[in-house]
């Protein structure tokens, strides 16, 4: 075959048969199903940095195609970043730079790489000139709100679209809730442990925080009632569900006590609901049981991908008009194009797809980080002396909140990761007051979805096992 002779043996075998089985089983163009196995195949590793691809005409013959769809899949997979071509020379696959020293980051809690990337671009392809030419209707058109509520319910969040406001992102969209909820020297409570972008724009927003006592379960009912009798907050802040650091859920009795307790002191509610997508069967929302005093907040940033900048917030009837035109504000919503890329995922059902499949990858690599994380180290087998470090407890998030042995604090531990390669969360970036930082200063979080695939995440936590199995030692010395 003349395919051959530009060193593609085995991908002959592989993409092209590929596509050849799958002519007539899709609707999608041809030239877009060739350019995603093109891709598919430079993700696996089947296509190395460097690869000539065989030249337009001899490959139409080889597939029994027209010229055309072979320039257009060329073409596509160029845009993409797949390719590059040489006038004279050919196309090429992409040099990847290597970076053989940068660490892995498990820090930053951002979706797996599932391939949504290939639906994004196509997405992105069919975009016509003049999304990009102007801004989004204020709040987000009609469509865009209808297809957030869509969205919405994959997380068990039944809303009306004339209540949500389309924003660039979930942090967008809190920012927004605190500005409209509270004013300067409000208090604000929250979860002990939080999110840190919301701890970061309380005291920017000059917001005083307090942490409400919490158990295995999530935050106590008891000192809720008892912080809002005595403190008189004006707003809460909550994760609820696959909350983050923590990744607990709160039981559907709590939330009502919550909510009960909310509605009679005057105290309104802020959702952060970005992990109820990936959660099997969730707790109804805090937002569905008391309408008229939560803020509802929602992104593709955990689910399909953070670089979108689409969040929806959902407001109380009264607020609405206030805190649109606070997001008006800080940045006008999203940009158009990306809002209606997002819209049209929703539509098409590729986002539910993409959401699910994001799910199932939390899964497996949830069942990845129990399987070594709560097993000794190979040398330390035969040693009775030593336990698992950790156990993995169930759950469905798409980030661990690890406690580690007594030998370690979070600082030193974070530290010695870092210099083998691994950068890992320590705790006190998700205190929300000193008493939570002393109590949770050996704990640390990682995030699952940052590694690139399965086996890195392998690699990582590996690394991070025999870590915690370790002693310290001094990672930081005077010369």
């Amino acid at each position: 075959m003349t395919i051959k002779r530009y060193n593609v043996i085995f991908v002959t075998m592989t993409i092209w048969q590929t596509f050849l089985k799958t002519k007539a089983q899709t609707k999608d163009p041809a030239y877009q199903r060739l350019a995603d196995d093109i891709h598919q195949a430079i993700a696996e590793g089947h296509l190395a940095s460097g690869t000539k691809l065989p030249p337009q005409r001899e490959l139409a013959y080889e597939l029994g195609v027209s010229i055309g769809t072979i320039t257009r899949a060329y073409d596509l997979c160029l845009r993409r970043g797949d390719l590059v071509a040489t006038v004279g020379r050919g196309t090429f696959v992409r040099e990847q730079r290597a970076t053989p020293d940068a660490p892995i980051n498990l820090r930053v809690n951002i979706p797996a790489d599932i391939g949504q990337g290939v639906e994004i671009a196509h997405a992105l392809a069919r975009r016509p000139a003049g999304e990009f030419m102007g801004y989004i209707p204020f709040g987000g058109a009609d469509t865009d709100r209808e297809a957030g509520a869509t969205y919405l319910a994959l997380g068990g969040m039944q809303a009306n679209p004339a209540d949500i406001i389309v924003t660039a992102g979930g942090q967008h969209a809190l920012t927004t809730a605190l500005l409209t909820a509270t004013k300067p020297g409000d208090l604000v409570l929250c979860e002990p442990l939080t999110f840190g972008g919301f701890l970061d724009g309380a005291k920017l927003m000059n917001r005083r925080v307090t942490g409400i006592p919490a158990d295995a379960q999530g935050i106590l009912p008891a000192a809720f009632e008892t912080l809002c009798q005595q403190e008189k907050p004006k707003a809460c802040f909550l994760t609820p569900t696959a909350q983050n650091p923590t990744g607990t859920t709160l039981p559907s009795k709590r939330r009502e006590a919550i909510v009960e307790t909310a509605l009679r002191h005057n105290v309104m509610i802020i959702e952060d609901a970005l992990y109820d997508p990936l959660v099997t069967s969730p707790p109804l929302p805090l937002s569905m049981l008391a309408p008229d005093i939560c803020f509802h907040v929602a992104s593709f940033s955990k689910t399909i991908a953070p670089g979108f900048r689409v969040g929806y917030l959902t407001c109380p009837q009264h607020l609405r008009a206030q805190a649109n035109d606070i997001q008006h504000l800080l940045g006008m919503g999203p940009p158009w194009a990306m809002a209606e890329i997002a819209s049209e995922l929703i539509r098409t059902g590729a986002a539910e797809r993409l959401t699910r499949a994001q799910a199932t990858e939390i899964k497996a690599r949830r069942a990845i980080a129990a399987e070594i994380l709560d097993s000794p180290a190979k040398d330390q087998v035969q040693n009775p002396a030593h336990r698992p470090a950790q156990s993995i407890r169930k759950g469905d998030a798409p980030h661990l909140w690890l406690a580690l042995p007594d030998h370690w604090t979070a600082e030193k531990f974070v530290a010695s990761a870092e210099i083998q390669g691994l950068l890992v969360s320590p705790a006190h970036h998700f205190a929300a007051d000193q008493t939570a930082a002393r109590q949770t200063q050996s704990h640390i979080r990682l995030s699952l979805g940052a590694a690139r695939s399965r086996d890195v995440l392998t690699t990582s936590l590996t690394v991070i096992r025999d870590l915690m199995q370790s002693q310290p030692t001094n990672t930081q010395r005077s010369i």
